[in-house]
Order: C-alpha cells, then sequence, then structure tokens
C-alpha cells in the first residue's frame, strides 16, 4: 500500500509504504483459535482412547502454526517512510518504531528504477548515493510499485532507468 502526502509546488513529501494486509491481528488470532480448538478436541478424543501420543505433537503442531502466523502478522507490520524535503531525502523502515533510519543529501541521491529479470516480477526501485544503493519497497506487488513510481515523479521528475 502506497500513501502520499506530496506539495507539487515545493516538490517535498513524505511516502509511506506498507504491505498488504489481509487479515487483521485478531482476525488471525480467530482463525488460530478455531484450529486450536479442534486439533485439541481431536488430541484429547485420542487421549481418552489409549493413544496419548497424539496429544503432545498436536500441541507441537499449533505451537509452530502459532509462531507463524505471528511471524507473518509481524512482516505484514513493516512499513518504509520516504521523507523528501528541499535538502535531504531520509528513508525509515521499522515495524513499530523506525529501527533503520538513512539519510541522503538530496542533491546526490538518485532514485533508481531497474526492469524486472523476469516478467512476473515487479520492478526494482532504489534509491543510490555515493556508491550506495537501497532498495525501496522490497515488498510491494507490481501495481503497487508502479504507484510508488508515479509519486517519486511527482516529487523528483523521472526516476533514471538503469537496465541490470
Amino acid at each position: 500500500m502506497v500513501e502520499a502526502d506530496i506539495d507539487d509546488s515545493s516538490h517535498t513529501g513524505r511516502i509511506v509504504l506498507r504491505p498488504n494486509a489481509s487479515w487483521s491481528w485478531r482476525a488471525n488470532l480467530r482463525f488460530l483459535y478455531l484450529l486450536m480448538a479442534v486439533s485439541l478436541t481431536i488430541g484429547v478424543g485420542f487421549l481418552l482412547m489409549g493413544a496419548w501420543v497424539v496429544l503432545p505433537y498436536s500441541l507441537l503442531e499449533m505451537s509452530v502454526l502459532a509462531a507463524c502466523i505471528y511471524y507473518c502478522v509481524r512482516q505484514c507490520n513493516r512499513q518504509e517512510v520516504i521523507t523528501i524535503s528541499e535538502h535531504r531525502v531520509q528513508v525509515e523502515r521499522g515495524v513499530r518504531m523506525p529501527s533503520d533510519r538513512r539519510d541522503y543529501h538530496r542533491i546526490w541521491a538518485q532514485f533508481l528504477v531497474r526492469p524486472p529479470r523476469h516478467p512476473w516480477d515487479p520492478e526494482v526501485v532504489a534509491i543510490r548515493s555515493h556508491g550506495q544503493e537501497l532498495e525501496i519497497g522490497q515488498f510491494l506487488n507490481r501495481r503497487d510499485k508502479l504507484k510508488l513510481i508515479a509519486q517519486l515523479r511527482r516529487v523528483v521528475g523521472s526516476p533514471r532507468s538503469l537496465a541490470a
């Protein structure tokens, strides 16, 4: 998802990038609780019939599933904030608060758009300055990357196209 607040007269603004999340944390918890109830019901049923080995594996399975759901929800809560002012470009990344912050001088910073390596892949958008390059919006799909490129064009003109 791409949210932009751009001032066209001064060519400054802020672009917020987030992955598309299909379910909320609460919906994922409901799904997990439903699966836990079904699995534990089956496990207790087998325990009462004398097959006690099924219950520990059922608990292990639910633990792994809970860890996987937590990982997926955490990855869907990542975000990148690109702030473009008159003299600098700042890229902040993190989950709840910025864990990585990169500052670039606007004069030296270049936004690059590389064509995809495979026809199904989206374009690669990056910022480069002083020989260092940082990919932006790595988690975005093709449609959202095109929106990002359009918003960058509003701010900096046309991003350079770089064939890989």
